[in-house]
């Protein structure tokens, strides 16, 4: 099977329409089409009801499991995506043998209990006639998250027989539930032992704080795994996520929100970040993973797994050794995913939700995280999503004018959410820039890479992320 890809990317940003992008080898469009979103009245509560069974872990046998999966699969794909999803798969799977990259594009602002669905979990019916398929599972077919906002992720770049180094860190604070670690430290271990060529386990941290976590990334690892507490805060009456640190005095649980622990991957970034809910934990600890992960990728963080599920160690173990694996062989991250969440499958038969319990947020274009230098390895390809824009020449500089111009056409074009993952895309700390509105901010933005010689990078960036904007004619 070839490493060239289609993609059919679904969006949803209401609850009235699911809109379709389908690209072809080249990222040139095969058509748009668009179906009615099914999730309401009896669908509807077909999905709520499964989905509450599948929180309490009563899905003990396969056909509820595959009734959840096709009913998910119903309300995005009426009978008009159906047909054309199945054509779709026939042309490029059957007939090509080429990968089927499915993008689920959902806002969550807007959408919150929609985002929040186990997607992972999605199955074909079969009266679609295209026998058992999977989509988080099969092999051909690749499932991820990805918001069309995200602004793509750079490879990283590995010396030649340079090591995936694994961090893995701690939180259990004295006062909460233990944290089961043993069988993740001494399987990363081993791992690290069998492999040595590839990997490098970094020293374990054991009692993880804001300070101790900023150590372990300013070592650079390129997979950071964490395991520990999580809950969802509701004293504001809005539902916060937030994980359980360890006090360095008292030793006892230090709860910091989504949005903290997301800035601690501000300075040191790894290519990969894994939440583990601790064995044991609750359903909210592992939902409120699911909340930190979708936070610390708008970090600029090019993957996040995290499961939405508690699971055992076992199972977590399952997939995370073979997803480790499939990116150390070279791998797209999604494929990596995809089959770890196949190791879990066969290992349960779809008996269980255990294999649709990782949750993947990519912001890598094609999958590939990581480019070794000094090989001409061809499954490193160019950033689809760039590869074709048109940039015109960059001014050299910027008058005051042009800033204050610029600044007026970056805030029409972005929410205060965007610039800030934007500033993130070109190495621009969003919080440093002085202003108190998006209006004020988005001209410190550009008088800020006025300033420090960055105005190449605000360029190329901005036709990137809007391709539709003429931004030299917000200068003239």
């Amino acid at each position: 099977m070839s490493n060239a890809y289609y993609t059919y990317r679904i969006r949803l940003a209401n609850y009235g329409s699911v809109k379709v992008e389908k690209r072809d080898l080249n990222n040139q469009s095969l058509g748009d089409p668009e179906g009615k979103f099914g999730y309401a009245n009896d669908l509807r509560q077909t999905i709520d009801k499964l989905v509450i069974e599948a929180q309490a872990d009563a899905l003990t046998n396969d056909e509820p499991v595959k009734a959840l999966g096709e009913a998910l699969f119903d309300a995005l794909f009426d009978d008009v995506l159906r047909q054309d999803f199945v054509g779709f798969y026939q042309q490029v799977v059957v007939t090509e043998d080429r990968i089927l990259r499915i993008e689920l594009d959902i806002d969550e602002a807007s959408m919150p209990e929609v985002a929040a669905l186990p997607w992972e979990f999605m199955r074909v019916p079969s009266k679609a006639n295209l026998g058992v398929l999977w989509l988080g599972t099969t092999p051909k077919v690749v499932f991820s998250r990805r918001r069309a906002q995200w602004f793509p992720a750079k490879p990283i770049q590995l010396a030649p027989n340079e090591k995936l180094r694994i961090a893995l860190a701690i939180a259990a604070p004295s006062d909460l539930g233990p944290v089961l670690y043993d069988k993740v430290e001494a399987s990363l271990k081993k791992l690290a032992a069998e492999q040595s060529d590839k990997f490098e386990l970094l020293p374990v941290l054991l009692k993880a704080n804001a300070e101790t976590v900023d150590g372990l990334l300013a070592q650079k690892p390129h997979i950071f795994h964490f395991i520990g507490h999580g809950r969802f805060n509701t004293e504001n009456h809005t539902p916060k996520a937030e994980i359980a640190f360890v006090d360095d005095i008292m030793g006892e649980s230090d709860w910091v929100d989504s949005e903290f622990f997301a800035g601690l991957f501000n300075t040191f970034r790894p290519g990969v970040v894994l939440l583990h809910a601790c064995e044991g934990g609750t359903l909210s600890a592992s939902q409120a993973f699911v909340g930190v992960a979708s936070r610390v990728v708008q970090q600029n963080i090019p993957v996040v797994v995290a499961m939405q599920y508690e699971v055992t160690n076992n199972t977590a173990l399952r997939f995370a050794l073979r997803f480790y694996q499939q990116l150390a062989a070279g791998d797209p991250v999604d494929m990596a995913a995809q089959y770890g969440r196949r190791t879990i499958a066969l290992n349960t038969q779809y008996k269980r939700r255990d294999f649709a319990t990782p949750v993947l947020f990519m912001r890598v274009a094609d999958g590939y995280l990581f480019a070794r230098a000094g090989e001409n390895n061809n499954q490193v390809k160019p950033n689809p999503e760039t590869a074709l824009v048109k940039v015109p020449p960059a001014p050299a500089t910027l008058t005051l004018p042009q800033v204050a111009s610029l600044g007026r056409a970056i805030k029409e074009n972005f929410s205060d959410e965007e610039l800030r993952a934007f500033s993130t895309s070109i190495d621009v700390d969003y919080d440093d820039l002085n202003g108190g509105t998006l209006s004020l901010k988005a001209q410190e933005l550009a008088n800020h890479c006025r300033r420090h010689g960055k105005i190449s990078d605000l360029w190329q960036g901005l036709y990137t992320a809007r391709q539709s904007v003429d931004w030299a004619a917000a200068l003239a």
